[in-house]
C-alpha cells in the first residue's frame, strides 16, 4: 500500500508528540521537529534558512519520511502541500486558554530564535496576546485553506474520542486495535 505524506499542523503543545507517536504505531516513519535538520547544518543554518523560506533542505528530508510534526513542519504547510501534492494533514487543536498555560510552563521565560521566528517574539512568557493571536490565526487559516478539500484535512482536537479509528479513517488505513498514546502529560500538569 502507498502512504501518503502525513503533515500533522497543529502547533506545538497540542499533542505532537502523542500524534507521532500514533502515525509511528501506524508503520508511518515519523519525523518529529526540526532535530535532524539541526543535526545536518546546525541551528543558526537551519533558522537562517526558515527565515529565508529556502525550504530545499527539508523537503529533501521529507522525501525519506511519511509523516512529519512539530516545529517547523506546521507553520510550512501551504509549500508542503504544493511540494508533496496528494499529501494528508491533521491539524490537532487544543482549547487557547489551555494551549498557552501549557506553552508557559514548558518554556517558562525562555526565548528561542525558532519562536522568534513562529511568533515575533521568542518569550511566550510576556507575550500572551501575541501567541494566542498568532495560534488563533493559524489555526483558522488551516482550516480556511482546506475548505474546498475537506478529504485532505482532519481536525483533531486534544480531547476528541476514539483518535485512533479517526486517524485510521483519515489515511485509509486498517484499525489494528491501537490505543491513541499520551505523551508529555507530566509536564502539563
Amino acid at each position: 500500500m502507498n502512504k501518503p505524506k502525513v503533515f500533522c499542523v497543529g502547533f506545538h503543545k497540542t499533542g505532537t508528540t502523542s500524534i507521532g507517536k500514533a502515525l509511528e504505531a501506524l508503520g508511518l516513519k515519523n519525523v518529529h521537529g526540526a532535530g535532524l535538520i539541526r543535526s545536518a547544518v546546525g541551528d543558526r543554518r537551519m533558522m537562517e534558512m526558515l527565515f529565508r523560506e529556502d525550504y530545499e533542505l527539508f523537503f529533501k528530508l521529507a522525501e525519506s519520511y511519511d509523516s512529519f510534526n512539530d516545529n517547523p513542519w506546521f507553520k510550512i504547510y501551504k509549500t508542503l502541500d504544493q511540494h508533496f501534492p496528494n499529501s494528508k494533514f491533521i491539524l490537532t487543536l487544543r482549547e487557547e486558554k489551555e494551549w498557552y498555560e501549557s506553552a508557559v510552563r514548558y518554556f517558562g521565560k525562555s526565548s528561542s530564535a525558532m519562536r522568534l521566528w513562529l511568533y515575533g517574539k521568542g518569550n511566550p512568557h510576556e507575550n500572551r496576546e501575541r501567541f494566542v493571536n498568532v495560534y488563533r490565526k493559524h489555526n483558522l487559516e488551516v482550516q480556511d485553506y482546506f475548505t474546498h478539500r475537506p478529504s485532505d484535512l482532519l481536525v483533531l482536537p486534544l480531547n476528541e474520542l476514539n483518535k485512533m479509528n479517526k486517524i485510521t479513517s483519515f489515511l485509509g488505513l486498517p484499525e489494528n486495535g491501537i490505543v491513541f498514546p499520551h505523551y508529555n502529560k507530566s509536564h502539563d500538569h
